[in-house]
């Protein structure tokens, strides 16, 4: 599969080396071999509708979305620290995984989980040491450093859960927590950051929409902790963001890609803001005390599958067939 893209854009950032075995990225076996690990733990009915979200992130998103996006903006030192999370991917991805299997709240559970929270570690202090070197926020870069800050997020909340550690919250919340910071957290803003590269689009308006984009998940994470309110106005305006960032996708990412690319990359571009639209329905329902019918299974159900497979499945695998 090439690294390029066809369509307007800066020019292609330098080549880095990437770690490989066999002349194969260890990134790319990772997102394989943690698809078929996903495949058997869900085919035996291991894990609910949470944990399959859970367990798809770190097995086989991280993977693609690290593949794709470390590139030639990534020099010494900021590469020897994604060199390093790349190796040690797999393994934080499987005992991750496993740690969904066994009895969970229990200190066993919560150690299987502390691995990948050294991952996704290494991949925050990354994004830390870019922003410094850049000397601030540098668009589309800040986006992808945005989301390697975000998923360590969503490892401490899956961490506290095993834990027990919930605070006043329910078990539940500090779950779908972690989903939350995998997905809008981390997917979404590598996305955004891919979808700056491709289209070298550095125009306020542009710049508005992913700005929103990199805000809303710690927002909407507020509001859901502290204030109704702030969940119903934060999820208002990341839905009016999404909705921008999917019609900018659609119109001017996806006539320019392959057909397969372009399915994969409309179809995650469509997906999101209908989940987000939903996400708004379920605030305003909780904010109003006024059933719209979209429960916490509800949401998990619908929320959950299109955040999960037709949003970040398609979205990975789509910039995976051609990176920019």
């Amino acid at each position: 599969m090439s690294d390029r893209a066809a369509g307007p854009r800066q020019p292609a950032l330098a080549t880095v080396a990437k770690p490989s075995i066999r002349g194969i990225a260890v990134a790319d076996l990772s997102a394989v071999l943690g698809a078929v690990v996903w495949l058997a733990m869900t085919a035996t009915g291991e894990l609910d509708a949470i944990e399959r979200a859970l367990a798809l992130a770190p097995l086989v998103l991280v993977p693609l979305a690290l593949r794709t996006a470390v590139s030639g903006a990534f020099e010494a030192p900021v590469s020897r620290l994604t060199t390093t999370a790349i190796w040690l991917q797999p393994v934080g991805a499987l005992l991750f995984a496993v740690s969904l299997v066994v009895p969970s709240p229990a200190l066993l559970a919560a150690a299987l989980a502390t691995p990948w929270l050294a991952v996704t570690g290494l991949l925050g202090l990354a994004a830390f040491v870019r922003t410094r070197a850049r000397g601030g926020l540098v668009f589309p870069e800040t986006a992808i450093d945005a989301g390697f800050a975000y998923v360590s997020v969503g490892a401490v909340a899956l961490l506290l859960a095993h834990l027990d550690l919930t605070l006043w919250f329910d078990r539940v919340i500090i779950r779908l927590t972690a989903v939350h910071f995998h997905y809008a957290g981390f997917v979404l803003p590598v996305a955004a950051g891919l979808t700056g590269r491709y289209l070298g689009d550095h125009s306020w308006e542009f710049r508005t929409v992913v700005g929103v984009v990199l805000v809303g998940p710690a927002l909407i994470a507020v509001g859901i902790a502290f204030s109704p309110l702030v969940e119903v106005v934060a999820v208002s305006l990341f839905t009016v963001a999404v909705a921008a960032f999917g019609g900018v996708v659609l119109h001017r990412v996806v006539p320019a890609c392959s057909r397969p690319q372009g399915l994969l990359l409309g179809i995650a571009a469509v997906a999101l803001p209908v989940s987000m639209a939903l996400a708004l329905g379920y605030g305003v329902s909780t904010f109003t005390g006024r059933s719209l019918g979209l429960t916490i299974s509800t949401m998990v159900a619908l929320h959950g599958s299109l955040n999960a497979f037709g949003f970040g499945l398609c979205a990975t695998l789509g910039w995976r067939l051609s990176a920019p």
